[in-house]
Order: C-alpha cells, then sequence, then structure tokens
C-alpha cells in the first residue's frame, strides 16, 4: 500500500492524479488512496467528469461481455422456491431497524401485501409514494461502484454523505413509528449503509401500513432547518419528497435523465410546503400581513392555490400578486435544486411579495 507521500508521484505536473483514476473507477484502488482521489474530484468538475465517464464506461464493459443465462435457470429456479415454500399470497416478516434486521434483498414492501385498515384508502395514498422512491432509490445505490460512492453529489461531499444523511432524516419517523433506529453502530461499508437505509425505510412503510390512523396522527419533527412538529401523515409526505430528491441528485451526478414523481405525489409535496409557508415567511421576517399570493402550478401535479403571505393574518389577505411555475419546477426549488429559477417563474403584481414568497420557499428543503 502506498503512503501519502507517495501518492503526489502519481500526480501530474497539474496536480490530477491521472495515473490512478482508471484503478479508481473499477474499485482496484487501496482505501485511503481512493478516498484521496475522491476528495480531489470534489474540488476538480475535470476529473469528476472524467471519473463519471469512465464509470459509465465501465459499466457497459460487463453489459457488452455478459452471457445469457442457461435456458432451464428459470424452470429449476422456480420449482426449488416452490418446494421450499408453496405459491400464495406474500406476506412481509414484521422489520426491524436494530441490529441489521432487514427485509429480504430488494425488500421494500408493497402497499397491497398488507391487510386493510379502517382508513386504509389514505394511508395506501400516502405510502405509496415513499414506497416506490425508496424503491427507485435502492435501485440507483444497487448500480453504484464503490467509487461512485465517493463522488460529490448534490450538497453533500459524497453519495455515501448523503446516505448517511438521508438515513438520519428517516430516524425521525422512524421513532415516531414507536421502532427503534439505535444499534446500527458505525458503518464502514457503502453496503451496510444501504441495507440500513432500506431496512429502516422498510420498517417505517411496514408499521404505517399496518397500523394506519394509529400511526398517522402522532406528532413529529420534520427534518429541516425548521424542525416544526407535525403529524406523521405530513412527515410521511416529506420522506417520500426527500428521497425523490436525493435520488435526482445521484441521477444528476450520473449524467443520467432526471425523473418526475407522479402527480399525487407532486400535488402532495406542493400541498405540504404551502401549508407550512406562510409560518416559514413569518419566522424569517419576510412576511406580508393582510396580503395573499395566487400561486398558478402548471403541468403534471398542477393548479392554482391561494397562500396567504401572513401567518399573523387573522382573515384571508388581498391577492396582490399571481406567480406562476411548472410544479415540478416548484418542488425543485423548495428542495434548493431550481439554479435559476427566474428562468421558469412568470409574477404579475406585487414582485416584493412573490420576490420574499420565492426566498423563503428555497430554504424548505432538508438538508
Amino acid at each position: 500500500m502506498r503512503h501519502s507521500h507517495e501518492l503526489e508521484i502519481d500526480m501530474t505536473d497539474d496536480d490530477h492524479p491521472k495515473d490512478l483514476v482508471g484503478a479508481y473507477v473499477i474499485g482496484a484502488c487501496p482505501r485511503d488512496e481512493a478516498r484521496s482521489v475522491a476528495e480531489h474530484a470534489s474540488r476538480c468538475p475535470t476529473c469528476a467528469a472524467e471519473i463519471a465517464e469512465l464509470s459509465r464506461v465501465a459499466e457497459w464493459i460487463g453489459v457488452t461481455t455478459a452471457r445469457g443465462p442457461a435456458p432451464e435457470l428459470r424452470s429449476r429456479t422456480l420449482s426449488a422456491a416452490l418446494a421450499t415454500r408453496p405459491a400464495g399470497r406474500p406476506t412481509v416478516r414484521p422489520a426491524s431497524v436494530a441490529g441489521h434486521a432487514i427485509p429480504d434483498a430488494g425488500g421494500v414492501p408493497d402497499v397491497d401485501q398488507f391487510g386493510d385498515v379502517g382508513d386504509g384508502a389514505e394511508v395506501r395514498r400516502l405510502v405509496e409514494p415513499y414506497r416506490v422512491q425508496v424503491a427507485e432509490l435502492d435501485r440507483l445505490l444497487s448500480r453504484l461502484s464503490q467509487p461512485q460512492w465517493l463522488l460529490a453529489t448534490g450538497p453533500h461531499r459524497s453519495v455515501r454523505d448523503l446516505m448517511l444523511h438521508l438515513r438520519s432524516n428517516d430516524e425521525l419517523i422512524a421513532a415516531a413509528a414507536g421502532l427503534d433506529p439505535s444499534g446500527q453502530g458505525d458503518l464502514p461499508s457503502e453496503s451496510d449503509i444501504r441495507l440500513s437505509w432500506r431496512g429502516q425505510a422498510a420498517a417505517i412503510l411496514d408499521v404505517v401500513a399496518r397500523q394506519g390512523a394509529g400511526v398517522l396522527h402522532r406528532q413529529v419533527r420534520l427534518a429541516g432547518r425548521m424542525g416544526i412538529a407535525s403529524p406523521v401523515r405530513e412527515a410521511l409526505i416529506q420522506r417520500g419528497f426527500e428521497t425523490w430528491i436525493h435520488a435526482e441528485d445521484i441521477r444528476a451526478t450520473l449524467r443520467l435523465a432526471p425523473q418526475t414523481p407522479s402527480a399525487q405525489q407532486v400535488s402532495d409535496i406542493v400541498n405540504f410546503a404551502l401549508r407550512l409557508i406562510s409560518a416559514a415567511m413569518e419566522s424569517a421576517g419576510r412576511a406580508h400581513p393582510y396580503k395573499a399570493m395566487r400561486v398558478v402550478l402548471t403541468g403534471v401535479g398542477g393548479g392554482t392555490r391561494l397562500v396567504d403571505l401572513s401567518a399573523a393574518s387573522p382573515t384571508p389577505g388581498t391577492v396582490v400578486v399571481e406567480l406562476s411555475l411548472p410544479a415540478v419546477s416548484f418542488c425543485r426549488l423548495l428542495a434548493g435544486r431550481l439554479i435559476a429559477p427566474s428562468a421558469e417563474v412568470e409574477i404579475d403584481g406585487d414582485s416584493s411579495a412573490a420576490n420574499d414568497f420565492l426566498t423563503v420557499a428555497a430554504t424548505m428543503g432538508c438538508d
């Protein structure tokens, strides 16, 4: 293993570790060298782009040289599975977060597997978007090479740090659902981090789907700067929102196409944020008493909403401005991911009130 002073020899004259990048991409660097390259790439767009490009090439090498499975493999596998467990309605084991007790591989529970509860329709509506986003993010993580886990992603130094952050935010709702998030200890490998996060998310989905209203009405501190207390039903919307946004961060790092959530999830995210925006503007000193805004959101999950610009107003405010933008762009703005909102936002009326609204909305993410 090379020491840190030996690593300097591998640097080119312009301080780029070019002769290490190939080994880094295929996971052949020792851990200390891999971290050194990752730290350099977090500050160097040129090397980060080269690592991302080589990572995609490495993935395709496996695809182009892979052999198809034997024709009889499917029948042999199904026969063995049926011999172990007869066909029937799937069930899900109760999940536990502590001590790495996690669902089986791919174990994001399907909402349809759970028994009905009194408010089953609402439970399904709240749980399904979160379940879909957890499954999609898990699929993305399953395809990452070890070097890709160390790439800078969104506002985080690496995918690894992003997932530790997401897992920590998820612990808030896990505790409210009666789960014990303790017992994980140090998580040295990326596989441990992925399985720990996924197991906790699956446990949350399991408890909420089974207990319904018994969990939905409990109070929980929301993730993010405000840290206000809200019912678990609100926190579920936030969990689905943050999971989608962080999957988008990873897609951006890998130069994959962005994905749009379902219309229902977009609408839920919008309504969730607008229920909090007046208090957030008040707290930020940007409230406009007795004034209201008409927010016209277009595209998937769109619609028109009236928003009071001050939580302290005793009566509905007078509409002084209309603001229009795509609903999905508004969701990205809420997460602090809309780089140039002025390019997508149309303002008609009191521009000061509109700009204060947009400024505060952009601080409502979970980072």
